[in-house]
């Protein structure tokens, strides 16, 4: 347990080491382009810098010890400029690209071939719309709908409609205002089913019981009830135990590692996260031999749906993926997952993974819009 716990902090300690060699570089390229209009103002700069690359990090450590307004401010900064970062660094790098091809290959505009005032100004002024474009996206759920049929004996229940959301991250960033335009489109779809995929509450409590998020869970209207389970984030603020509690006070029942049996028609298994030592086997879940019933599995990473395929599991609806969230973070996503958005079948398995109704870091999307699911689910 030791060695894997100092694997993980030399991991991380390479990543923050990359991450810092990364912000200097975009350091150095701004500081050429605007630094003769900074006269001696190098150590501000430099400063900001420094502030902006780890004020993300540092209010979630602040969130932990000394949580307020301070900290909050802190992670919203920090999230946008996480944000920011990625897409200066594809720039930059792709500028430096064109350059060093231009000087074998003359073609670039006497503007471009060096760092100038102008071009970091067209820069930041791009970055600046494409954070505005991404925070408006983000804000603009879709209604994604689905129709699966199981095939099989007929069953009390013939239909069965099925409202999924994951990804919801509640906390410093998403909060209550966001929380009450999700209750309102889930009723709106008058379900017969609730379902969270995890990642309801985004690691820590104080944002979630400051601003009495649980009470607004409480007024969502299902039929048959409102299910939910744990996502990795749930377990990094180490509350977990305390979420469950406050999520089932709220009238949301965690399935962790346990089934239902839906009006003796429907099993559904809720599984516990990758992320938890104690998540069972599927196999370990699942109803006895003699079970003829469909069997639904919720799962917040989809990256295991061939072993649901292998022990004949109808149902599988996951999340987690954010479908990457903002471009061109899809592809990586994309080259993880057997899917990490959308429908996908395997023999008798049929899939749906949402890519998320919010957030996660920076409070953007860009290349996709977050969703709600509606999911009609047919029997015989």
């Amino acid at each position: 347990m030791r060695s894997w716990t100092w694997l993980r902090y030399f991991v991380g300690g390479i990543i923050l080491l990359i991450y810092a060699g990364l912000n200097f570089y975009l350091g150095i390229r701004g500081w050429e382009a605007i630094g003769n209009y900074l006269a001696d103002g190098s150590g501000i700069y430099w400063a900001v810098i420094a502030f902006l690359a780890l004020s993300y990090f540092l209010g979630r450590f602040l969130n932990q010890r000394s949580p307020g307004r301070i900290s909050d401010a802190l992670v919203w900064a920090g999230a946008y400029y996480l944000g920011f970062f990625l897409y200066a660094l594809m720039i930059i790098v792709f500028l430096d690209l064109l350059r060093a091809i231009d000087k074998t290959f003359p073609f670039l505009p006497l503007v471009l071939k060096e760092p100038s005032a102008l071009t970091g100004g067209l820069v930041l002024l791009f970055l600046i719309c494409l954070m505005l474009y991404g925070t408006y996206n983000s804000r603009r759920p879709v209604l994604r709908k689905y129709c699966l049929d199981i095939p099989g004996s007929p069953l009390p229940l013939k239909s069965l409609k099925a409202v999924l959301v994951s990804d919801v991250h509640l906390g410093s960033i998403v909060g209550k205002k966001r929380l009450q335009g999700l209750v309102r489109r889930i009723n709106k779809r008058q379900p017969d089913v609730v379902l969270f995929a995890g990642d309801i509450i985004d690691g820590e409590l104080r944002p979630f019981i400051e601003q009495d998020m649980g009470d607004l869970l409480k007024k969502i209207q299902s039929g048959e009830g409102v299910f939910a389970i744990l996502g990795n984030h749930e377990y990094y603020g180490g509350q977990y135990r305390e979420i469950i509690k406050v999520l089932e006070e709220s009238g949301v029942k965690v399935l962790r590692d346990e089934s239902i049996l839906l009006r003796e028609s429907l099993y559904i298994i809720g599984r516990d996260d990758k992320y938890s030592r104690d998540r069972k086997e599927l196999y370990e879940l699942m109803p006895g031999p003699e079970n003829k019933l469909p069997i639904l599995v919720l799962d917040h990473n989809p990256i295991d749906i061939h072993e649901a395929a292998s022990n004949g599991i109808d149902l599988q609806f996951s999340g987690h993926t954010h479908t990457g969230q903002i471009w061109p973070l899809n592809y990586i996503t994309a080259r993880i997952f057997a899917t990490h958005w959308g429908y996908l079948r395997l023999g008798q398995l049929q899939v749906v993974v949402s890519n998320g109704y919010a957030t996660w870091g920076p409070p953007i999307r860009i290349g996709n819009r977050p969703e709600l699911v509606e999911i009609m689910i047919r029997f015989g």
